[in-house]
């Protein structure tokens, strides 16, 4: 039934031919016309699962503030400059950068507003103090401690600097404010930066570097954004003099260096392709109307886009990309159509006996691209009514209006017939051939069940080496070598957001330890905690343990000249009042904590080495690093080491707290390799049973359908095979070229079949190696291509397409023969 419709439908486009082509023109112009209204994104989320994990992920990398900074590592180069004009010109280069891409630039903090706010901490010390250091300091009253904590006070009076501790000394004789410095310092020191200061200037220990942060305007996902900031940026980079070198570590580095990278490989690889594929046809084929092969996938495309834009709306371009690439595959079957009527003086018979094969063969590919649907990628779905859309209009038009468009054969026979003849009566399928892909299909076998998954996303990093270096001799000089985990928080305001934070820290300290979890828990807390604080701080201080102390410092101070009032301030300020002021966030003046924001394009002036530490990461705050407000409340963050073990145990804890979550490269990994794996095994077994079900409703035949099945089965052996062989992983990228890959062996393998069972000269073999030849050209440039992920579909393109080519060529026509013709020979 199939053939005769079909065939029907071939003498009607015959008959109508002008018609037909007229309204095929037609509509190209229209979809040209219309391209010009499709709305395009660039953002690579479509190509992402949609799993829970990688989605606030990513959304975490968007909106954070961690993801817009911006570090220059300035170095001196010349022997005969020192350290101040390495400061001279960083301050300069931080005046010239643009206050529109750089709203915030810093090399320190303001002293006043730092002081100012430290002053605000120390005022409310009594509600900072906790319980387990009321214990610490209760320790503190006895002869001992207070005698050498008077001993270290005085000397230190007597140093230059000793008129600025004099108030100090008076109103902390014990050190309390100490504990909450130190706080600070821990959490200043948790960015793993290895930085001195010099004239308020972050800079090396070697003296010979500083360094510079910013806070860009532009988004990293920003490519046109990213490449605009960064053109600005190394023009003001250019005005450096020549004894300072300059390097830039910002992650829209990366953004635009993979974008040009996949721009330089496309080029590279559209001219050697095209070039190998004219020379390719110019000498085998020499027939003009053989450019009406390449032309098709053109116009299928074409119409595909404009078509999933009014089903789908805005369109990633990934996945035009992508989808470009797989419709790729329509040549081979207006290949196979230009063999079966070229050379003929009456091709419709020839053109309808391969229209099942090539119909059948279609089917695979749509069948496979369909379940993509299923996947919990919102690029596979729009992947997939791409490639459905271009395939099917590829397939028509090869079959119905391909051979309408061939020149007429003329009385001299041309190369290609004579070729594609030469190749038909060559015997490539015999005994040994078939025993040599028997034993190395066995052997690639017990290989292809070791294939892995890539784990790390940054291996398949397009990013050039100038900035891979750039950032290794950051490290270098800096520290800061491996990027800690983030647990994360999200409360709808700020009191609860404090509140969840120190039961996870309290938790954390218990389960990982206070080294290695770095929070403000300790310095930010709530309403409820500084409350209880203050209570036990004012029933600590008795009247016995007041004038315990009282006595003791009257004591000892005479000892070293202190007068008996010397330390009136502490006890004057050393009850609590009742009335409490909640806590503020740290986006004011006049909260509890430190508070350095600057103004829009300001430059920070110098800051002192004790207030350096976390503004590392933050060219305005230290807390911002760590608190962050959003759209829907705030967003605490706290640090620890990105390690499995440490990512078990804080997930254990985040599972607690609802809002809560972690971000973690070794997680993102874990969760990318698990979902791709999840998926290619799904993938596979969708892939494997529409590949069986069209072969066999193609042959209604079970011995026919198991032989046209070996070229792709043979191609998924040999890939994983080789894969692990050559240390190959599989990633998202290779995932699809090599479905794609056995989508065409599956092609060869019916072809050969139907080659096999009917004898009919329709140019098979010409048409299966010169449609290998050209993939194998294509795929095989993108071998040498400088982004890995191309160059992976490459690989991957290579071997499967290589494999099924080898196996239905060289192994079908035997296979059909020990089998199928044996079985009729029987019957007869």
């Amino acid at each position: 039934m199939f053939d005769k419709y079909a065939g029907r439908l071939y003498d009607y486009t015959a008959r109508n031919r002008r018609p037909v082509l007229f309204i095929l023109i037609l509509l190209i112009f229209a979809s040209l016309a219309a391209l010009y209204f499709v709305e395009f994104e660039s953002s690579m989320d479509n190509i992402l699962p949609d799993n829970e994990v990688i989605s606030r992920s990513m959304e975490f990398f968007r909106s954070s503030n961690l993801a817009g900074k911006v570090v220059i590592s300035l170095e001196l180069t010349s022997p005969d400059k020192d350290i101040d004009d390495l400061i001279l010109e960083t301050d300069m280069l931080a005046g010239k950068l643009d206050k529109d891409l750089f709203p915030e630039v810093t090399y320190g903090i303001p002293d006043s507003a730092f002081a100012g706010d430290m002053d605000a901490m120390f005022e409310n010390l009594p509600e900072m103090v906790s319980d387990q250091e009321l214990s610490l300091i209760d320790g503190w009253i006895n002869q001992e401690y207070v005698s050498r904590k008077l001993s270290d006070s005085y000397m230190q009076l007597l140093k230059p600097q000793g008129l600025f501790l004099n108030s100090m000394l008076r109103s902390d004789p014990l050190g309390i404010k100490m504990l909450q410095l130190n706080k600070l310092k821990a959490l200043s020191a948790s960015t793993g930066y290895d930085v001195d200061i010099k004239d308020g200037h972050f800079v090396s220990r070697d003296g010979r570097h500083a360094m510079l942060i910013a806070k860009s305007a532009v988004s990293v996902t920003d490519s046109a954004g990213s490449k605009k900031m960064l053109v600005s940026l190394q023009k003001n980079i250019e005005t450096l003099p020549a004894y300072i070198r300059a390097d830039i570590i910002c992650g829209h580095a990366h953004t635009v260096s993979n974008e040009k990278l996949i721009k330089r490989d496309i080029v590279f690889i559209s001219i050697v392709a095209a070039i190998a594929m004219l020379l390719l046809y110019g000498f085998v084929i020499r027939d003009i109307s053989a450019v009406t092969i390449f032309m098709i996938p053109v116009v299928a495309i074409l119409f595909s886009v404009d078509l999933s834009y009014l089903l789908l709306g805005k369109l990633s371009y990934w996945v035009i990309g992508l989808g470009s690439t797989v419709a790729g595959i329509a040549t081979d079957y207006g290949t196979h159509v230009y063999f079966a009527a070229q050379g003929k003086g009456d091709a419709a018979p020839f053109v309808k006996h391969v229209i099942k094969p090539v119909s059948f063969g279609a089917l695979t590919p749509i069948e496979i691209f369909l379940a993509f649907s299923f996947f919990g990628f919102k690029g596979y779905s729009q992947l997939a009514v791409v490639t459905i859309i271009s395939v099917v209009l590829s397939t028509f038009i090869s079959i119905y209006i391909l051979p309408h468009l061939m020149l007429k054969p003329g009385s001299k026979v041309s190369f290609a017939d004579r070729l594609a003849v030469k190749l038909e009566q060559g015997n490539y399928s015999n005994g040994l051939n078939v025993l040599f892909w028997l034993f190395l299909t066995i052997a690639l076998a017990y290989f292809a069940v070791h294939v892995e998954f890539e784990r790390d996303i940054r291996n398949i990093d397009g990013t050039e080496k100038e900035i891979i270096n750039a950032e290794k001799n950051f490290q270098e000089i800096w520290g800061g070598e491996k990027t800690p985990a983030v647990l994360v928080i999200n409360a709808k305001n700020y009191e609860e957001a404090l509140e969840i934070n120190e039961k996870i820290y309290s938790d954390a300290v218990q389960t990982v330890g206070a080294e290695n979890f770095t929070s403000v828990a300790p310095l930010l807390l709530s309403e409820k905690t500084r409350d209880e604080n203050a209570g036990r701080w004012n029933k600590f201080w008795s009247e016995e343990r007041e004038q315990k102390l009282a006595g003791l410092l009257s004591q000892e101070g005479k000892k070293f000249g202190f007068s008996e009032n010397a330390f009136d301030p502490f006890f004057a300020g050393l009850k609590v009042a009742d009335k409490k002021n909640p806590p503020s966030p740290p986006f004011a003046k006049g909260g509890n904590i430190p508070y350095a924001r600057l103004n829009s394009g300001e430059v920070s002036p110098p800051l002192k080495k004790e207030d350096v530490g976390g503004l590392l990461n933050n060219p305005s705050s230290l807390f911002e690093r760590f608190v962050q407000k959003t759209d829907n409340g705030y967003r605490l963050m706290s640090f620890f080491p990105d390690t499995p073990d440490y990512v078990h145990s804080m997930n254990e804890i985040s599972a607690k707290h609802p809002g809560t979550y972690l971000v973690s490269a070794t997680v993102l990994s874990d969760t990318l390799s698990k979902v791709v794996s999840s998926d290619l095994k799904l993938m596979t077994l969708l892939a494997s049973i529409s590949v069986i079900v069209m072969t066999y409703m193609c042959f209604l035949n079970i011995k026919e359908t198991l032989i046209a099945l070996m070229p792709p089965l043979t191609s998924i052996i040999w890939l994983f095979g080789m894969m692990t062989i050559f240390g190959l992983k599989i990633n998202a990228a290779n995932m699809i070229a090599g479905v794609l890959a056995i989508g065409l062996s599956s092609d060869y393998g019916i072809f050969m079949t139907y080659r096999s069972r009917d004898k009919i000269n329709t140019g098979t073999i010409m048409a299966i190696a010169l449609c290998t030849v050209t993939t194998l050209i294509g795929a095989g440039v993108l071998v040498f291509a400088k982004h890995p992920a191309l160059s992976s579909v490459g690989m991957t393109m290579v071997i499967a397409v290589g494999a099924g080519f080898f196996s239905s060529v060289m192994v079908v026509p035997k296979l059909y023969d020990l089998t199928v013709n044996v079985g009729k020979g029987k019957a007869q």
